[in-house]
Protein backbone atom coordinates (compact mmCIF):
# COMPACT_ATOMS: atom_id res chain seq x y z
CA UNK A 1 0.00 0.00 0.00
CA UNK A 2 1.29 3.69 -0.86
CA UNK A 3 2.62 5.47 1.63
CA UNK A 4 1.56 8.74 0.52
CA UNK A 5 -1.57 10.84 0.92
CA UNK A 6 -2.99 10.51 -2.44
CA UNK A 7 -6.26 12.33 -2.13
CA UNK A 8 -4.73 15.49 -3.61
CA UNK A 9 -4.37 13.88 -6.73
CA UNK A 10 -7.74 13.51 -7.39
CA UNK A 11 -8.53 16.67 -10.10
CA UNK A 12 -9.03 16.82 -13.55
CA UNK A 13 -5.44 16.54 -15.07
CA UNK A 14 -4.41 18.45 -18.15
CA UNK A 15 -1.76 16.18 -20.21
CA UNK A 16 0.38 19.41 -21.29
CA UNK A 17 1.40 19.69 -25.01
CA UNK A 18 5.31 21.11 -25.31
CA UNK A 19 5.24 24.37 -26.75
CA UNK A 20 8.31 24.35 -29.83
CA UNK A 21 9.32 28.17 -30.71
CA UNK A 22 9.38 29.00 -34.88
CA UNK A 23 12.50 26.76 -34.89
CA UNK A 24 11.31 23.79 -33.45
CA UNK A 25 13.04 24.63 -29.78
CA UNK A 26 11.02 24.37 -26.87
CA UNK A 27 9.60 27.95 -25.64
CA UNK A 28 10.12 28.02 -22.22
CA UNK A 29 8.74 31.77 -22.00
CA UNK A 30 5.27 29.85 -23.73
CA UNK A 31 5.35 26.88 -21.37
CA UNK A 32 5.57 29.40 -18.51
CA UNK A 33 2.28 31.36 -20.49
CA UNK A 34 0.43 28.19 -20.94
CA UNK A 35 0.69 26.76 -17.03
CA UNK A 36 -0.64 30.32 -16.15
CA UNK A 37 -3.57 30.12 -18.87
CA UNK A 38 -4.64 26.73 -17.03
CA UNK A 39 -4.35 28.08 -13.90
CA UNK A 40 -6.80 30.72 -14.89
CA UNK A 41 -9.11 27.78 -16.46
CA UNK A 42 -9.17 26.32 -12.60
CA UNK A 43 -6.84 23.50 -13.55
CA UNK A 44 -5.46 22.26 -10.43
CA UNK A 45 -2.83 19.80 -11.74
CA UNK A 46 -1.14 18.77 -15.02
CA UNK A 47 0.71 16.08 -16.69
CA UNK A 48 4.08 17.30 -17.87
CA UNK A 49 6.13 15.39 -20.58
CA UNK A 50 4.00 12.71 -21.16
CA UNK A 51 2.59 11.08 -24.66
CA UNK A 52 0.57 14.59 -25.37
CA UNK A 53 3.57 16.45 -24.30
CA UNK A 54 5.36 15.32 -27.19
CA UNK A 55 8.08 13.60 -24.40
CA UNK A 56 9.38 11.01 -26.38
CA UNK A 57 10.73 13.53 -28.52
CA UNK A 58 11.98 15.42 -26.24
CA UNK A 59 15.59 14.96 -25.14
CA UNK A 60 16.80 14.78 -21.44
CA UNK A 61 17.56 17.89 -20.74
CA UNK A 62 14.88 19.65 -22.64
CA UNK A 63 12.87 17.19 -20.76
CA UNK A 64 14.75 18.57 -17.65
CA UNK A 65 13.86 22.51 -18.70
CA UNK A 66 9.97 21.39 -19.29
CA UNK A 67 9.82 20.25 -15.76
CA UNK A 68 11.69 22.84 -13.84
CA UNK A 69 10.15 25.76 -15.61
CA UNK A 70 6.48 24.49 -15.28
CA UNK A 71 6.82 23.47 -11.38
CA UNK A 72 8.08 26.82 -10.67
CA UNK A 73 5.79 28.97 -12.62
CA UNK A 74 2.85 26.54 -11.10
CA UNK A 75 4.87 27.61 -7.42
CA UNK A 76 2.27 25.71 -5.68
CA UNK A 77 -0.75 26.58 -7.23
CA UNK A 78 -1.27 23.06 -9.16
CA UNK A 79 -0.24 19.23 -8.81
CA UNK A 80 2.56 18.28 -11.35
CA UNK A 81 2.78 14.68 -12.14
CA UNK A 82 5.92 14.64 -14.36
CA UNK A 83 6.25 11.31 -17.10
CA UNK A 84 9.48 10.05 -16.84
CA UNK A 85 9.66 7.62 -18.84
CA UNK A 86 12.76 6.54 -21.30
CA UNK A 87 13.94 3.72 -23.60
CA UNK A 88 15.92 2.82 -20.67
CA UNK A 89 15.93 2.72 -17.07
CA UNK A 90 18.57 4.52 -16.43
CA UNK A 91 17.56 8.38 -18.15
CA UNK A 92 13.70 7.41 -16.36
CA UNK A 93 15.51 7.49 -13.43
CA UNK A 94 17.63 9.95 -13.78
CA UNK A 95 14.28 12.01 -14.53
CA UNK A 96 12.45 11.14 -11.42
CA UNK A 97 15.61 12.08 -9.73
CA UNK A 98 15.75 15.85 -10.76
CA UNK A 99 11.49 15.81 -10.66
CA UNK A 100 11.94 15.08 -7.07
CA UNK A 101 14.94 18.03 -7.10
CA UNK A 102 12.82 20.32 -8.25
CA UNK A 103 9.80 19.94 -6.47
CA UNK A 104 7.43 17.94 -8.84
CA UNK A 105 4.65 16.64 -6.47
CA UNK A 106 4.86 13.06 -8.29
CA UNK A 107 6.47 10.94 -11.21
CA UNK A 108 4.87 8.53 -14.05
CA UNK A 109 5.97 6.33 -16.69
CA UNK A 110 5.31 3.72 -19.78
CA UNK A 111 7.43 0.78 -19.79
CA UNK A 112 10.11 0.24 -22.18
CA UNK A 113 9.03 1.54 -25.39
CA UNK A 114 9.99 -0.06 -28.78
CA UNK A 115 11.23 -2.90 -27.27
CA UNK A 116 8.97 -5.03 -26.14
CA UNK A 117 9.65 -6.39 -22.96
CA UNK A 118 8.80 -9.04 -20.58
CA UNK A 119 7.02 -8.76 -17.22
CA UNK A 120 10.11 -8.92 -15.01
CA UNK A 121 12.23 -6.21 -17.01
CA UNK A 122 8.93 -4.05 -16.62
CA UNK A 123 8.81 -4.94 -13.03
CA UNK A 124 12.95 -3.63 -12.91
CA UNK A 125 12.34 -1.09 -14.76
CA UNK A 126 9.04 0.84 -12.66
CA UNK A 127 10.61 -0.58 -9.60
CA UNK A 128 14.50 1.41 -10.46
CA UNK A 129 12.76 4.96 -10.90
CA UNK A 130 10.64 4.80 -7.94
CA UNK A 131 13.94 3.80 -6.08
CA UNK A 132 15.50 7.52 -7.90
CA UNK A 133 12.67 9.34 -6.10
CA UNK A 134 10.72 9.70 -2.75
CA UNK A 135 7.77 11.03 -4.80
CA UNK A 136 4.45 8.88 -5.61
CA UNK A 137 4.91 7.06 -8.56
CA UNK A 138 1.70 6.09 -11.15
CA UNK A 139 2.25 3.84 -13.13
CA UNK A 140 1.10 4.33 -16.84
CA UNK A 141 -0.91 1.35 -18.62
CA UNK A 142 -1.36 2.62 -22.63
CA UNK A 143 -0.64 -1.05 -24.82
CA UNK A 144 -2.33 0.72 -27.76
CA UNK A 145 1.30 2.38 -27.57
CA UNK A 146 3.80 0.49 -25.82
CA UNK A 147 2.65 -3.12 -27.02
CA UNK A 148 2.32 -3.78 -23.20
CA UNK A 149 -0.47 -4.41 -21.36
CA UNK A 150 -0.08 -3.95 -17.54
CA UNK A 151 -1.67 -7.55 -15.94
CA UNK A 152 -3.02 -8.19 -12.61
CA UNK A 153 -0.28 -10.62 -11.63
CA UNK A 154 2.04 -7.31 -12.08
CA UNK A 155 0.05 -5.10 -10.93
CA UNK A 156 0.08 -6.77 -7.66
CA UNK A 157 3.94 -6.57 -7.41
CA UNK A 158 3.36 -3.38 -8.02
CA UNK A 159 1.41 -2.53 -4.91
CA UNK A 160 3.73 -4.12 -2.45
CA UNK A 161 5.94 -0.71 -3.58
CA UNK A 162 4.86 1.57 -1.24
CA UNK A 163 5.80 4.39 -3.45
CA UNK A 164 3.24 3.01 -6.40
CA UNK A 165 0.30 5.40 -5.99
CA UNK A 166 -1.83 4.58 -8.74
CA UNK A 167 -2.27 4.15 -12.00
CA UNK A 168 -3.51 5.83 -15.32
CA UNK A 169 -5.17 3.69 -17.00
CA UNK A 170 -5.61 4.19 -21.15
CA UNK A 171 -6.37 0.61 -22.37
CA UNK A 172 -9.73 0.69 -24.28
CA UNK A 173 -11.67 -1.60 -21.86
CA UNK A 174 -13.34 0.27 -18.88
CA UNK A 175 -13.41 -2.58 -16.98
CA UNK A 176 -9.60 -2.42 -16.53
CA UNK A 177 -10.19 0.95 -14.40
CA UNK A 178 -13.07 -1.02 -12.14
CA UNK A 179 -10.10 -4.17 -11.46
CA UNK A 180 -7.54 -2.07 -10.79
CA UNK A 181 -9.39 0.13 -8.55
CA UNK A 182 -11.00 -3.03 -6.67
CA UNK A 183 -6.83 -4.42 -6.61
CA UNK A 184 -5.60 -1.11 -5.36
CA UNK A 185 -8.75 -0.16 -2.67
CA UNK A 186 -9.69 3.40 -1.32
CA UNK A 187 -6.51 4.59 -1.08
CA UNK A 188 -4.87 4.07 -4.17
CA UNK A 189 -5.68 6.22 -7.46
CA UNK A 190 -7.02 4.89 -10.57
CA UNK A 191 -7.02 7.82 -13.39
CA UNK A 192 -9.39 7.33 -16.15
CA UNK A 193 -7.21 7.70 -19.31
CA UNK A 194 -9.42 7.65 -22.44
CA UNK A 195 -10.91 10.78 -22.97
CA UNK A 196 -14.33 9.54 -25.09
CA UNK A 197 -15.21 7.51 -22.06
CA UNK A 198 -14.41 9.96 -18.60
CA UNK A 199 -17.64 9.29 -17.65
CA UNK A 200 -18.08 5.64 -17.84
CA UNK A 201 -14.49 5.29 -16.41
CA UNK A 202 -15.98 7.64 -13.07
CA UNK A 203 -18.79 5.32 -13.40
CA UNK A 204 -16.26 2.52 -13.06
CA UNK A 205 -14.33 3.91 -9.89
CA UNK A 206 -11.79 6.12 -11.32
CA UNK A 207 -10.67 9.06 -8.98
CA UNK A 208 -10.04 11.37 -11.90
CA UNK A 209 -9.22 11.66 -15.42
CA UNK A 210 -5.78 12.07 -17.35
CA UNK A 211 -6.46 13.29 -20.97
CA UNK A 212 -4.66 14.60 -24.17
CA UNK A 213 -7.43 16.70 -24.91
CA UNK A 214 -8.37 18.44 -21.55
CA UNK A 215 -5.94 21.04 -22.85
CA UNK A 216 -8.62 22.03 -25.56
CA UNK A 217 -11.51 22.27 -23.84
CA UNK A 218 -10.77 22.35 -19.76
CA UNK A 219 -13.85 23.74 -18.66
CA UNK A 220 -16.08 20.92 -20.39
CA UNK A 221 -13.82 18.31 -18.10
CA UNK A 222 -14.27 20.15 -14.98
CA UNK A 223 -17.97 20.11 -15.75
CA UNK A 224 -18.25 16.81 -16.00
CA UNK A 225 -16.32 16.19 -12.95
CA UNK A 226 -18.03 18.40 -10.99
CA UNK A 227 -21.35 16.96 -11.90
CA UNK A 228 -20.39 13.63 -11.46
CA UNK A 229 -19.11 14.69 -7.26
CA UNK A 230 -22.71 16.09 -7.16
CA UNK A 231 -23.82 12.51 -8.21
CA UNK A 232 -25.71 14.24 -11.28
CA UNK A 233 -24.73 11.23 -13.35
CA UNK A 234 -27.27 12.47 -16.24
CA UNK A 235 -26.21 15.76 -16.87
CA UNK A 236 -22.54 14.50 -16.69
CA UNK A 237 -23.29 12.30 -19.74
CA UNK A 238 -25.31 15.38 -21.34
CA UNK A 239 -21.70 17.33 -21.43
CA UNK A 240 -19.67 13.74 -22.17
CA UNK A 241 -22.38 13.78 -25.73
CA UNK A 242 -21.30 17.02 -26.26
CA UNK A 243 -17.13 16.35 -25.89
CA UNK A 244 -17.07 12.99 -27.62
CA UNK A 245 -17.85 14.20 -30.88
CA UNK A 246 -15.47 16.96 -30.41
CA UNK A 247 -13.01 14.56 -29.50
CA UNK A 248 -13.57 12.82 -32.63
CA UNK A 249 -13.16 15.90 -34.80
CA UNK A 250 -9.64 16.74 -32.81
CA UNK A 251 -8.95 13.33 -34.54
CA UNK A 252 -9.33 14.16 -37.94
CA UNK A 253 -6.48 16.28 -38.19
CA UNK A 254 -2.95 15.78 -39.49
CA UNK A 255 -2.46 15.03 -36.23
CA UNK A 256 -4.20 15.64 -32.75
CA UNK A 257 -1.05 17.26 -31.17
CA UNK A 258 -1.26 20.08 -33.81
CA UNK A 259 -5.49 20.25 -33.44
CA UNK A 260 -4.90 20.75 -29.62
CA UNK A 261 -2.04 23.15 -30.21
CA UNK A 262 -4.17 25.31 -32.16
CA UNK A 263 -7.46 25.04 -30.10
CA UNK A 264 -5.13 26.99 -27.66
CA UNK A 265 -3.49 29.37 -29.82
CA UNK A 266 -6.86 30.25 -30.87
CA UNK A 267 -7.44 30.90 -27.33
CA UNK A 268 -5.03 33.66 -26.68
CA UNK A 269 -1.91 30.97 -25.87
CA UNK A 270 0.45 30.65 -28.50
CA UNK A 271 1.66 27.01 -28.73
CA UNK A 272 3.27 26.86 -31.74
CA UNK A 273 3.89 23.29 -33.95
CA UNK A 274 4.14 20.25 -32.45
CA UNK A 275 8.00 18.30 -33.09
CA UNK A 276 8.13 16.21 -36.54
CA UNK A 277 6.88 13.69 -37.15
CA UNK A 278 3.88 15.11 -35.77
CA UNK A 279 2.23 17.22 -38.49
CA UNK A 280 1.25 21.01 -37.54
CA UNK A 281 -2.32 22.17 -38.23
CA UNK A 282 -2.76 25.89 -39.54
CA UNK A 283 -4.34 28.35 -37.48
CA UNK A 284 -6.10 29.54 -40.11
CA UNK A 285 -7.77 26.16 -41.03
CA UNK A 286 -11.56 26.67 -41.59
CA UNK A 287 -12.03 23.48 -40.01
CA UNK A 288 -10.01 24.53 -36.86
CA UNK A 289 -11.73 27.58 -36.44
CA UNK A 290 -14.99 26.17 -36.64
CA UNK A 291 -14.14 23.04 -34.08
CA UNK A 292 -12.98 25.96 -31.84
CA UNK A 293 -16.11 28.11 -32.05
CA UNK A 294 -18.00 24.85 -31.49
CA UNK A 295 -16.37 24.22 -28.05
CA UNK A 296 -16.50 27.86 -26.98
CA UNK A 297 -20.46 27.44 -27.85
CA UNK A 298 -20.39 24.38 -25.72
CA UNK A 299 -18.63 25.94 -22.94
CA UNK A 300 -21.29 28.59 -22.65
CA UNK A 301 -24.22 25.98 -23.24
CA UNK A 302 -22.86 23.80 -20.15
CA UNK A 303 -21.83 26.31 -17.64
CA UNK A 304 -24.95 26.66 -15.47
CA UNK A 305 -25.82 23.12 -15.02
Amino acid sequence: MSKYDVNKFKNVTVALNTPFDKNGDVDLEATRAVVNYFCNKGIKQMYVCGSTGEGFLLDTEERKAVTETVVKEAAGRMNIIVHVGCPDTRHSAELAKHAEAVGADATSAVPCVYYHMGEESVYQHWTKITEAADLPFFIYNIPQLTGFNLSMGLFGRMLENERVAGVKCSSDPAQDILRFKLAGGKDFIVFNGPDEQFIAGRLMGADAGIGGTYGAMPELYLKMDELVNRGEWEKAREVQNLVTPLIYRLCSFPSMHGAVKGIISLDGCPMGDPRLPFLPVALDDPKLVELYHDIRKAVEDTKDL
